[in-house]
């Protein structure tokens, strides 16, 4: 199991330079970050909506469960 972890880890690091290495250019880049600011300004602003959302689903997902006959 941890061989196939690291192997996961190694394969997406690569994936991740390369991407990197691959655009060109400034804009990619700025722009690239600049969604991932968007996107973490979203999750700060709705953390509790996000967490209640997260908190109900994993509730329903316990009562399937639950409900499951063996």
């Amino acid at each position: 199991m941890r061989n196939k972890l690291l192997e996961k880890y190694l394969v997406g690091k690569s994936k991740w330079h390369s991407f990197f290495k691959n655009t060109r250019g400034e804009t990619n880049i700025v722009a690239i970050i600049l969604i991932i600011v968007v996107v973490i300004g979203l999750v700060v602003i709705f953390r509790d909506r996000i967490t209640i959302l997260i908190n109900n689903i994993f509730d329903k997902i316990d009562a399937e469960v639950n409900n499951i006959p063996l």
